[in-house]
């Protein structure tokens, strides 16, 4: 209410009453409606970013790590996205071509095979707990779950083979408390920033017993990868993905829990007997004749009981399993599927209504949201740890190359080989992607790359699998040349090995 509206009021409350109806009557969007329909619906105030998470942040992260150990359809989604996203690892293939952009695989090959012995358990660890599939799996699951995860790359103590390691840090250890540092610099949620709300460090306690200042750590921000579920700009701390769909998804636990317990009681539960003797014999069992007068509880094969004349004996229909709880179940999975981005049955597994149209729909919607996993983990994991290995390596003499500080984009590059996914439909999508090809719509790079596969290394193996065929002088279907209409064995098709004017990729004339 402002000052004329007092005024109003003051002079002539029934006009102040007229103002107010087509206040309220003359809106443009239902959504900010305030008459009887949208009357308690009144959230608190829009705060920035910051202001709105962290009172909540760490009982939101503690209520989904709930979840994650305890609750079925999390434990699902999480292990679903892991092997979508992940699958056997997103791994890297060096890309150094030459100044006539000849790929230089020797090189490419010296550096993938250091990659590979660097990314075993025990090296690139500096706890020696993970080797780098496990740490995408790590960052991952922890920035759905917790809304933040922190890779810490350092250096290894004495003794270790490489010069360059990675330390994984939760968000329980950032120091929350602090706000200032001691230099006057602002810090929100432990993360450091610069005028433009930019990190520029993260601080921690690595000690979470310890509260002292001077058990402080501070991290460089460019020595920090930063995992971080984000929603807002500018937001520098992330919440868990699964805060919108986290009251569902324990509901429903608790319900098929309950379901479950009010199945067991009624299938323990086989009669019930009506006594005529009064109240005195109320709670109390009939006793059989004859006994030390212990209560009839159980009915067991082989046995004759007996009743007090005038008892009677009733089979109570208790109603359980419940018929109509799987419907309901399968309502409120769907809810919470759609909350995260997937389909009903990439969460339910449930396939029993799907035929051919609707699962394939469903399965590219899921790609769809598995590929923007992979973007982000790519781009905000793989590709910064893989820029400062190589850095290390080189620094390291590890790998000696020439003009290195001076061209690094040139030695940086690097293409993520990622899982695929397979088809649903095998014949009619391939048949789909070989027309694809010949009207030139698609290449084999994205064919391939569906599938998680090199494209350049399935035609280097096709070349050695026809030239070995050839030398066994085996007519074998499918794989001969002149059947479908591939070159001869022996030749070298495009891509294979060869460029279209008969180079040999990878070779070192030139740098």
């Amino acid at each position: 209410m402002n000052i004329l509206d007092r005024i109003i009021r003051a002079v002539s409350p029934q006009a102040y009453c007229r103002r107010m109806f087509w206040r309220e009557e003359a809106r443009y969007y239902d959504a900010a409606r305030r008459d009887r329909f949208g009357e308690n619906w009144l959230p608190p105030g829009s705060l920035s970013a910051e202001n709105t998470d962290r009172p909540h942040r760490t009982l939101i992260r503690a209520r989904a790590r709930d979840l994650e150990r305890n609750n079925a359809i999390v434990r699902g989604l999480l292990d679903g996205l892991e092997r979508n996203v992940i699958g056997s690892g997103i791994m890297p293939q060096p890309a150094i071509a030459s100044r006539r952009g000849k790929v230089r695989e020797d090189l490419n090959d010296r550096i993938a095979a250091l990659w590979n012995e660097w990314s075993k358990r025990g090296s690139c660890d500096i706890a020696g707990a993970s080797d780098f599939q496990e740490f995408q799996r790590l960052y991952l699951r922890r920035m759905t779950v917790d809304g933040d995860i922190f890779i810490i790359m350092t250096t290894p103590p004495e003794g270790a083979r490489f010069p360059f390691a990675l330390q994984a840090v939760e968000a329980d250890l950032l120091a929350e408390d602090l706000s200032q540092t001691p230099e006057g610099r602002k810090v929100y949620g432990g993360v450091e920033v610069d005028d433009y709300m930019r990190p520029t460090a993260y601080w921690f306690r690595l000690d979470p017993m310890s509260m002292k200042t001077a058990d402080l750590v501070r991290v460089l921000a460019e020595r920090v990868v930063h995992g971080a579920h984000r929603s807002r700009a500018p937001q520098l701390r992330g919440v868990s993905a699964l805060a919108g769909v986290m009251e569902p998804v324990r509901d429903i636990g608790e319900y098929v829990d309950s379901e479950l317990k009010a199945a067991r009681i009624a299938g323990s539960m086989t009669g019930v007997v009506k006594t005529a003797s009064g109240a005195g014999r109320i709670g109390r069992m009939n006793t059989r004749p004859g006994t030390n007068g212990s209560p009839i509880e159980n009915i067991e094969l082989g046995t004759l009981n007996y009743m007090n004349p005038g008892d009677e004996v009733a089979f109570p229909q208790p109603g359980r399993p419940n018929v109509a709880a799987g419907g309901f179940i399968a309502v409120i999975t769907r809810h919470i599927a759609v909350g995260m981005g997937l389909s009903y049955e990439a969460i339910s597994r449930d396939l029993s209504q799907v035929n051919y149209s609707s699962i394939r729909e469903g399965r590219l919607q899921d790609i769809k949201t598995y590929e923007q996993h992979q973007k982000d983990l790519v781009e905000t994991f793989c590709a910064p740890v893989y820029a400062a290995w190589l850095d290390a390596m080189v620094l390291g003499g590890f790998l000696t190359l020439p003009g290195y500080w001076a061209d690094r984009a040139k030695y940086g590059k690097v293409r993520w080989i990622r899982p695929g996914w397979s088809w649903v439909d095998p014949a009619k999508e391939a048949s789909a992607a070989q027309t694809s090809l010949a009207l030139g719509t698609t290449t084999l790079q994205e064919i391939c790359g569906y599938e998680g596969k090199d494209w350049q290394e399935v035609l280097r193996q096709r070349q050695r699998e026809q030239k070995f065929i050839a030398e066994l002088g085996v007519a074998l279907g499918g794989t001969d040349g002149a059947e479908h209409g591939s070159t001869a064995p022996g030749a070298s098709p495009v891509g294979s090995g060869e460029d279209q004017n008969g180079e040999v990729s990878g070779a070192d004339d030139d740098a």
